[in-house]
């Protein structure tokens, strides 16, 4: 099996909508998908995206072999009928169903189900690293316990889920089991849609297996929020999440100044009725008439065009004796301003963040990850430092880091990390 990349790890589209049915509607009705079928989309030209790619990538022989395995594996995957769409779709969302009952009753049920998702987040994140399951030994190592508390913990866990979603455990790992192959069947399935509307989007500033990769993340996305009762095609789905990860990477990638991906989608509608208006009224339209058509009011469109930077080129040559070009000032190791006020305001809502622990909880957690004088330290340590015992320690840390995973807790540091990553 070639590890195409569905398998690897990358961040969600969370933040991204659901498509309302005029966007569905839209969707269908768009040139560019006019067809879903995909049914020529045939083995000779995933070949020819194999051979574009290897002539693009010359001299990395290792890279343009495995794209062209990863192309003949999508060949190799039939198309699912309407029926077979509509049964895995079912399983999926039965599936997806059940983590989300997890997740939520972790949050009010108390310290058994949040153990329980800490351990399978855990899990999670190793299978995705290592590309393997992890060993009992590695599982309990990282989750800082042992393996025969990890065992335990585990069963109690899965009868505890089972028991809210009031079927047995049994029925659980089948529910799980069939979700999560129904879930890959659906996305193999239809990776050709993937390579399909990547080509559209090629010389954008990312290249095309970028384009597949990001590509493929939003067809994740629409596996896991697909309802077959809605009436629509799954393709019909799948291609605007897919068109939606294609163009916020191409919007948050590919430009050397980023724009916030809501300025972004804001910008490129303007260009977009821009472009309409001209061709419709045969002269270049207002800010009102702008506004009118996006139902927008005529400050938001301007504040939208005000926030775009204009371009400068690169090669414009600054300084008293203009002897230097603005590239060569780009490249810097050093802090901005920007990101030095970021991380303290980060600083600033870590300090609030761990203000929710206990007295104990915070000296532990900030000992542990060096937050106090910028060195970590062991549980021995940290045991010898408080007069505590190192499984005390541990236990400590455990409970602290069960609060701070919480979503509600979670997201109010993840826009900082994402920014400063």
């Amino acid at each position: 099996m070639i590890a195409t990349p569905y398998f690897q790890a990358a961040e969600r589209l969370d933040t991204d909508r659901d498509p309302s049915a005029v966007d569905l509607e839209k969707v269908s009705s768009d040139d560019a998908a006019e067809d879903f079928s995909l049914a020529s989309f045939d083995e000779a030209e995933l070949n020819q995206v194999a051979e574009e790619l290897v002539a693009h990538k010359a001299g990395a022989r290792r890279t343009t072999d495995l794209v062209r395995l990863y192309l003949q594996e999508i060949g190799r995957v039939r198309l699912l009928r309407r029926d077979e769409e509509v049964s895995e779709a079912q399983l999926v969302q039965r599936y997806m169903q059940l983590l989300e009952l997890r997740t939520q009753s972790a949050e009010v049920q108390g310290d058994l189900l949040q153990t329980y998702v800490a351990l399978m987040e855990t899990h999670d994140r190793l299978t995705s690293h290592l590309s393997h399951r992890p060993s009992l030994e590695r599982w309990s190592r990282e989750a800082n316990i042992s393996v025969t508390e990890l065992k335990p913990l585990l069963i109690q866990g899965k009868q505890k889920w089972a028991e809210l979603a009031a079927i047995s455990v049994k029925e659980l790992d089948q529910a799980i089991a069939e979700g999560i192959r129904a879930k890959e069947h659906m996305i193999k399935a239809n990776l050709r849609l993937v390579v399909s509307v990547a080509k559209k989007y090629q010389n954008r500033g990312l290249e095309l297996l970028d384009l597949i990769q990001e590509g493929t993340l939003g067809l994740e996305r629409a596996v896991e929020k697909f309802d077959p009762t809605k009436g629509y095609r799954f393709s019909t789905y799948a291609y605007w999440w897919i068109r939606q990860g294609i163009t916020r990477a191409i919007a948050t990638q590919s430009r050397t100044i980023r724009l916030p991906v809501h300025i972004t989608e804001k910008l490129n509608k303007i260009k977009k009725a821009q472009r309409k208006l001209s061709q419709d009224q045969g002269r270049t339209p207002t800010v009102e008439d702008i506004a009118k058509e996006l139902e927008m009011t005529p400050p938001q469109v301007r504040e939208v065009l005000l926030r775009v930077p204009r371009s400068v080129s690169l090669e414009t040559k600054v300084g008293k004796d203009r002897d230097t070009e603005l590239g060569d000032l780009l490249e810097t190791d050093s802090i901005s301003p920007e990101e030095s006020l970021m991380r303290e305001a980060l600083r600033r809502d870590l300090q609030q963040l761990l203000s929710d622990l206990t007295t104990r909880e915070q000296e532990v957690i900030q000992m542990r990850f060096g937050l106090g004088d910028g060195t970590p330290y062991s549980l021995a340590e940290i045991g010898r430092a408080l007069d505590l015992s190192r499984e005390r320690v541990r236990q400590i840390e455990s409970k602290a880091l069960q609060k701070l995973r919480q979503p509600k807790r979670r997201n109010r540091v993840r826009d900082y990390l994402e920014a400063l990553g």
